[in-house]
């Protein structure tokens, strides 16, 4: 009977052990994810920056331009505007303030502080096919008045 229970307390602890090296390895390489993607967007190197966004990335500005409303840009959209150089091309100090995995999604927060702006941005991750990428993101942006 105490071999039984040894066992079986050995399995769990095995179990519990693997789950909490995965979750710690995915968060990882989400966190790496995130700091490559961040510079490819700032070098407003498109081809890199797309290999980080799922197929139905979508972007929500939230009171853009001060306008009181909503802005829903598709990965098309977002990837022209960097394209056009309206995202992008200013280096940006990261700062991760936040990264929580659970299986195959994460949600990540970051601070990403430049010369003229401050964005805080919250991206949602999906795993598909052992591949991290990025389908949401709904950056908070506030203007640095520099006097």
């Amino acid at each position: 009977m105490k071999k039984i229970l040894f066992i079986a307390l050995l399995s769990v602890t095995v179990t519990v052990t693997y789950a909490q090296n995965k979750s710690k390895m995915n968060k990882q390489i989400i966190e790496t994810l995130i700091r490559i993607y961040a510079s490819a967007v700032d070098a407003q190197d498109i081809a890199a920056a797309e290999k980080f966004l799922d197929k139905d990335f979508r972007v929500v500005l939230n009171n853009y331009n001060n306008s009181g409303s909503s802005a829903i840009l598709s990965r098309e959209q977002y990837l022209g505007m960097m394209k056009a150089g309206k995202v992008g091309g200013n280096k940006r100090e990261l700062r991760i303030l936040f990264t929580d995995v659970h299986e195959a999604a994460a949600v990540v927060k970051v601070e990403l502080k430049g010369e003229k702006s401050i964005f805080t941005n919250y991206y949602n991750l999906i795993n598909t096919n052992g591949q991290w990428l990025i389908v949401h993101d709904i950056p908070q942006i506030i203007t640095i008045n520099n006097q």
